[in-house]
């Protein structure tokens, strides 16, 4: 969706626009993530995971490497809302990720103290903190990343639930977080943010945000690789939106 003149640059507007529009912002985000979401997506940890290769360990190392993430992403969502409204119009309580990764951790018998942040991790998480605290919307492409990551994620919940013997929701919550509702909700998202009036210098830094996360991804795929050996599990992230 065009920034128009007549709609004001911080006031959210109703949902009316449609995510079949080639000049929509989520349309422009998939089509100019596309390299840096293949790359990501192609890391060699994804196929361990999908084919019920990963082990429990695999599995709580990438939560442990992903629960500061989210956390900084909830809180930055929260701080960016109350000076963006749009981002207040968009954001729903369901979307609040941190307690469901803390609750997978509980269940397979981990705590995030028991997760030392990579360099990668770190890094993610200062990026996270610096666009929630920008005057420009760049956490936006952050959260396209990170919330589109259910989609393929309830398929590779499903892989784990098999391979690691984990029948479901609890450990798998972070994976499938909205359940039978993720295509609903995930479309909402789609249109709720096509609605919004975003100027071509906001709609410029959301999709080098959204690259830059995949981009981050794929960095702390590979410290966790080195680290691992075999490597961590990978979540849904990189799944196709």
């Amino acid at each position: 969706m065009n920034h128009s003149q007549n709609v004001h640059p911080h006031k959210p507007v109703a949902v009316e626009a449609t995510t079949q529009d080639p000049n929509s912002l989520s349309m422009a985000l998939r089509e100019r993530t596309r390299q840096a979401h293949t790359r990501a997506e192609r890391h060699p940890q994804q196929a361990r995971l999908v084919k019920g290769e990963a082990t429990r360990a695999q599995y709580a190392a990438w939560l442990g490497q992903m629960l500061p993430v989210w956390r900084e992403v909830d809180r930055g969502l929260v701080v960016n809302a109350a000076h963006d409204p749009r981002v207040g119009a968009m954001l729903h309580p369901y979307h609040a990720h941190a307690g469901r990764i803390e609750a997978d951790l509980a269940y397979l018998g981990e705590s995030a103290q028991g997760h030392e942040m990579t360099p990668a991790t770190r890094r993610m998480c200062e990026l996270v903190a610096s666009e929630a605290n920008a005057a420009e919307p760049g956490i936006v492409g952050i959260w396209y990343v990170l919330e589109g990551s259910a989609n393929g994620g309830k398929y590779i919940a499903r892989a784990i639930s098999k391979s690691m013997h984990i029948p479901g929701p609890e450990g798998l919550m972070s994976l499938d977080p909205h359940g039978e509702a993720q295509r609903e909700r995930w479309e909402r998202w789609r249109r709720e943010l096509d609605s919004q009036g975003w100027s071509e210098a906001e709609r410029a830094k959301i999709i080098e945000a959204a690259n830059a996360t995949f981009d981050g991804i794929y960095e702390l795929l590979e410290d966790l690789d080195r680290s691992t050996g075999d490597g961590a599990a990978t979540g849904g992230a990189m799944r196709a939106r």
